[in-house]
This record gives structure tokens, sequence and C-alpha cells, in this order.
């Protein structure tokens, strides 16, 4: 497994799938797992979500410890989200199985309430600035302090300036990173919060949700940093809106905001806005900025479709990672689908001036973007969107419906492929486009707040 390590390490990751399918059938049953996760993470980074949610499966079916057990399987239920064929009741059955793993965690007694204040402990893997962190900042930083008192719990010691703001304005911050699951559920029922709001989901393996099971609070939200339910009984609420949820499988009670977004800017964000300038190009350019696992078959087949009928245009595709091998790998996939007018790019920072140069984002489906359609629409650049009926393909639409774009949501793949043939070749549509986004509205923090903690009243 070492060797397997290294070719990871210095970015061969087919090498370490070669070298780990070869020691597969000879490894240690108490070692099998360690292998499955290891093949997981090759395919990451060779952008193979069903590859990764295969892997991940094994991984849970073969660990012989609980605790990796369910972390394991969170991470397949969130590659589950990449793949097209994924419906709602094969989910709910996955998540069906989730809760079972958590059939012998005996509840924590939560404190009974005394303080004036409503206290809510926010959970998360971490508190750096991330996609998520782009929706949730407002909720730990305007805050009713005479009505509530906000602590943050952190499952990382990593800490940047977004951490250090979050420090600044919450009134407790707490690093148990290095607490066992278990007393970071009794630290948090301590510490007496009446709500506990998880930001993870099954994110980052699910590590908040090992700690929610114990149920440390007596009421248990999820939402904004996850887009899913959780299916696990500790959780009593999801935070949503009803474009978002409506008709949807949820284990938990919705708990149904008038937006289930806002989006706020970091620094880096305004600066690039107040800078752009539009980069003069004669060909229509569509782009993708989406992690590149999101970009499965049937999506790439209707880049083909658009481009087919519009021989001068092209698109760019960027990734969120900086990996070659993924950039690669992609590269390698278009080619089987006949696509040649593309440029396949790295993660990067400077990704800002990719803005400049597309006139309309062809958002993947059925897993979209949430930050990038959010940040893309705050840059004056239109995202064209195909919703779906899960939750998690609904976030991008959503972030649309609050901007004010219905009209770039659609809900069929032919409709899709005619809107952007159509909107490639009139240029005035969709410039009137542009003119309706109503980013006012979409960074509309103040209401968003203020609505969330009305709404978390309601459920005390």
């Amino acid at each position: 497994m070492e060797i397997a390590k290294k070719f990871l390490d210095d970015g061969k990751p087919q090498d370490a799938l070669e070298r780990l399918k070869k020691i597969l059938p000879t490894v240690d049953e108490n070692d099998e797992w360690r292998v499955h996760e290891l093949i997981g993470a090759t395919f990451h980074d060779l952008a193979n979500p069903e590859g990764a949610a295969q892997a991940y499966f094994n991984a849970a079916r073969t660990d012989k410890f609980l605790r990796s057990q369910r972390a394991h399987f969170s991470n397949y239920l969130f590659a589950l989200h990449y793949l097209p064929q994924l419906d709602a009741e094969t989910l709910a059955n996955e998540l069906e199985i989730y809760n079972s793993l958590y059939r012998d965690t005996e509840p924590l007694e939560p404190a009974t309430r005394h303080a004036e204040k409503i206290s809510v402990a926010f959970i998360a893997p971490h508190f750096l600035d991330s996609s998520a962190a782009r929706f949730y900042e407002s909720l730990l930083t305007d805050y009713d302090r005479e009505k509530f008192s906000v602590t943050a719990w952190s499952l990382s010691s990593d800490e940047d300036n977004f951490t250090k703001k979050i420090r600044r304005n919450v009134d407790g911050y707490f690093d148990i990173s290095e607490t066992s699951f278990e007393e970071s559920a009794i630290k948090i029922c301590d510490a007496g919060a009446d709500i506990l709001f998880d930001l993870g989901g099954h994110t980052e393996g699910g590590s908040t949700l090992q700690i929610a099971a114990y149920k440390p609070c007596r009421v248990q939200v999820t939402g904004i940093g996850y887009f899913d339910s959780t299916g696990l009984d500790a959780i009593d609420y999801f935070v949503g809106d009803k474009f978002l949820t409506e008709g949807a499988h949820f284990t938990e009670k919705i708990l149904s905001l008038e937006n289930a977004f806002a989006f706020r800017p970091n620094s880096t964000m305004i600066r690039e806005r107040s800078q752009r300038r539009p980069f003069p190009h004669k060909n229509f350019t569509f782009g993708c900025l989406n992690n590149f696992m999101k970009l499965n078959d049937d999506y790439l087949a209707a880049v083909k479709k658009i481009l087919d009928e519009l021989p001068d245009a092209q698109i760019i595709f960027r990734d969120t990672t900086p990996l070659a091998s993924r950039q690669r790998a992609l590269s390698e996939r278009l080619k089987t689908f006949g696509i040649e007018r593309a440029e396949v790019r790295r993660g990067a920072d400077n990704f800002f001036t990719d803005y400049s140069e597309i006139d309309l984002i062809l958002d993947a489906f059925p897993y979209p973007g949430g930050m990038m359609t959010a940040l893309a629409l705050y840059m004056n650049v239109p995202v064209l969107n195909l919703r779906g009926s899960l939750p998690s393909s609904r976030t991008g639409a959503d972030i649309l419906h609050i901007a004010g774009l219905d009209d770039l949501i659609v809900t069929d793949e032919e409709i899709f492929i005619d809107t952007a043939i159509e909107l490639a070749t009139n240029r005035a549509r969709l410039a009137d486009l542009r003119e309706k986004i109503s980013v006012d509205k979409l960074t509309d923090t103040k209401t968003f707040v203020e609505d969330f903690y009305a709404k978390l009243l309601e459920a005390i």
C-alpha cells in the first residue's frame, strides 16, 4: 500500500489504482477496507465518481470498526449524488442503511433551559473560507445578540482569515479536533446549547453527524452546508425553502425559509467584480467551472450536441482542484465524445478571469453548482440550469430562482440543449437576462438571517 500512496502523492493515480487492484486479492482481511479507501482516493484524482462511490461502499462493507465504517458510508452517500442514475427510492434505502449504523448509540440528556437567550451551537468540519462558508457566514456574524447566543464548534485546528472573523463574532469558539465524537457531544451538551446546527452533513466523512448522533441538544438542524437529507434520526429539521424541498424525500422535518440561500461574497470576489472587464472574443464561449466529478456522460453528450449546432462556439472547463490527473482525464473523455472546441483548465486562484471570457455557463447536471452558480451570477454571467427531482439537483435552480432568473431553469435535457443554442444565437435575449440578474436579492443576508433565526425560534 505504501507504493500506491507514493504514486498518489506523486500525482500518478492511474499507477496507484493498478497497484491497489494487484494487491487487493492478497491483502489481509483486516486491511481490505484500507485498500478500498485508497482506491476511492485514486478515483477522486481521476474524476471518476462511479469508481469512487463503489470503492467507498466496499470500504464500508469490509471495515470492522463502526466509526470508520460510518465515515466510509458517508463518503459513499456523498459520491452517489454525482451519478445521474440516482433516484429518490435508491437514496432513501441507502440513508436507511446509514441510520442503522447508529442503532446502538445512546442519546445524551440535554440540560434543562435556564438562560434567557436561545443558545445555538454551529458545528462544522472546519470554519475555513469555502463554498459553504459563502452561504452561512452571515448566520455567525449578524445574529441578534439580545435574543441569541452563538457558538462555533470546529473539527479542525486549521485556521485562516475567515476562521479569525468567526472567532471575533461568535460568543464562543471551540476546537474539538483532538476530542472523540462522544466527548465532543458531551461538551456541547454541558455547554447548554438549545439547538445544534450541523453544517457538514455527509461531507468530510460525515464527522459532524457522528457527534450529532448522540443528540447533545434538544433540537438539531442541518442544511445550508449540505444539500440533502442526512437520513439520521437524531437530526430533527432540514433548513430549505419550497423551491428546494417540495415533493422531495427527507427523514427530517422541513424548516422552510423564504429563501434557502443568501450569498455573501468575500473580499476577493468583491474586488474581482469591481475590476471585471469583458474580454473581447469573437466566438460565443460557454463555460463550466464546476468540480470535474460532476461532468457525467449525459452532461458531456449534451455539450457535444450544443457545440455541433454552433460550429463557431467553444467551451471552457475549469476544475475546482489543481490536479493535473483530472485535467488529463477530462481531456481524454472529451476526445471520446468528439468534443474538440474545448479548453480544459485546472483549478487555480486566478479563475476569476474566466468570467470575462464566458458568455453563458452550462451548469452541470444532475449535481449543479452551488457557490459557483451564485458567484457566476454575482459576476454577471448567466447560468443555464437543468433542475432535477432530488434536492441536490435543485440547489443551482434555487439560486437562479432567488436571483430572478427562472427563465434559465429548465426541466428537460432537450430543452437544455435547445435553450443553450437559442441563447448563443440571440445575443439580445442574453443581454436582457444579464440585466435581470437580481444581485441585491441574491446577496440579501439581512433578510436571510432574520428569517433563519425566526424559524429557529419556532422549532424550540
